[in-house]
């Protein structure tokens, strides 16, 4: 739904797409025990969206975007280090 301009985006979108997608990032690797244990087992490891055709979720095909979808797998690696420590 995203990708289709089928649905038109919200007013404030560009105001929320953050929260929103940390948001939804989060439950992800809630929900999801498999993919949280890799997430955590990248200690404090930089992670950069590597998409070349994407300078806001992405590094961008020349690495300036701004690695905001790494951003955010990093803050809910942050996030998820305390519940789930002592599994």
């Amino acid at each position: 739904m995203g990708r289709c301009r089928k649905y038109p985006l919200r007013t404030d979108w560009e105001k929320v797409k953050d929260e929103i997608m940390e948001r939804g990032v989060l439950k992800k690797f809630e929900t999801h025990a498999d993919i949280r244990e890799i997430l955590l087992s990248t200690d404090d490891e930089l992670i950069v969206e590597n998409s070349p055709s994407d300078y806001y979720w992405g590094c961008g095909k020349d690495r300036t975007g701004k690695n905001k979808l790494g951003l955010i797998l990093m803050t809910v690696r942050e996030k998820l280090r305390v519940p789930y420590s002592n599994e």
